[in-house]
């Protein structure tokens, strides 16, 4: 049951706000971001254009989504059961004295959203203008996503995007399947087939060198998998047991 759990957590526990969108375009680019990441329950405050052709064009496989959102008058109608309003911002805090545009990154949202219980409502605000003070007062915190200081503010939907994709890789956390690293001893054998296969090739010892170190380098940056250091180690074996019937066949 915990794994239905997770698996559903951000379908029945998060809500997603969207506030006076003016572009239809971006209503069905939102959904269909949503629905990449599980999220299934879209809110349009006082939207200023209708759900129609364009959006359902941007939210492909999406539509379904469109198909459930409902529009409201009022963030108060939108996040009236709501246990947690979060915000999102492009506009922080400049002196620490400004509590209220003091914000968290989506990350450590992500961690802090599984102790999260009840209703969880994400608003995203207008294209042009975001969230006005007001309604962010009415938030338990707010998100913004780090940028680069010469073009700090995100498209809204990209914005999201990235929201949503780290709060579904902290709720998968865990269910990746298991991959057996390397051993020690396993390195160190893959390393010693590949010495001999080198020097079965008859470099120069500074090349041959150069080589092992490459080989060492490459594999103390990579985490090799127990099963993908045996295969390799049979290539290499039977690449050596090639080289070596041939030179026995030369003389």
């Amino acid at each position: 049951m915990k794994h239905t759990f997770e698996a559903n957590k951000l379908a029945v526990s998060v809500r997603v706000v969207l506030v006076e969108p003016g572009v239809e375009g971006n209503i069905g680019f939102l959904a269909r971001a949503m629905k990449n990441f599980g999220l299934r329950e879209l809110c349009l405050v006082e939207p200023k254009v209708g759900v129609g052709a364009v959006a359902r064009a941007f939210a492909m496989h999406a539509r379904d989504i469109l198909d459930q959102a409902i529009s409201v008058d009022s963030i108060n109608e939108a996040v009236k059961d709501a246990d947690f309003i979060v915000g999102t911002t492009a506009v922080t805090a400049k002196r620490a004295l400004n509590v209220k545009r003091t914000p968290i990154t989506p990350a450590e949202f992500a961690k802090a959203f599984s102790s999260i219980k009840g209703k969880v409502a994400l608003l995203f605000g207008r294209e042009g203008s975001g969230l006005t003070n007001d309604e962010i007062d009415k938030c338990d915190f707010i998100i913004s996503i780090p940028t680069d200081s010469t073009y700090p503010t995100m498209n809204i939907t990209h914005a999201a995007t990235i929201l949503f994709y780290e709060l579904y890789k902290a709720t998968r956390k865990g269910k990746a399947k298991h991959v057996t690293e390397a051993s020690g001893a396993q390195k160190e054998r893959l390393i010693k087939y590949f010495t001999n296969l080198v020097k079965e090739t008859g470099p120069p010892n500074h090349k041959r060198r150069i080589a092992l170190r490459s080989f060492r380098n490459v594999l103390g940056r990579s985490f090799v998998s127990s099963r993908e250091a045996t295969t390799l180690m049979g290539v290499y074996k039977r690449a050596l047991q090639r080289i070596r019937g041939r030179e026995k066949g030369k003389q």
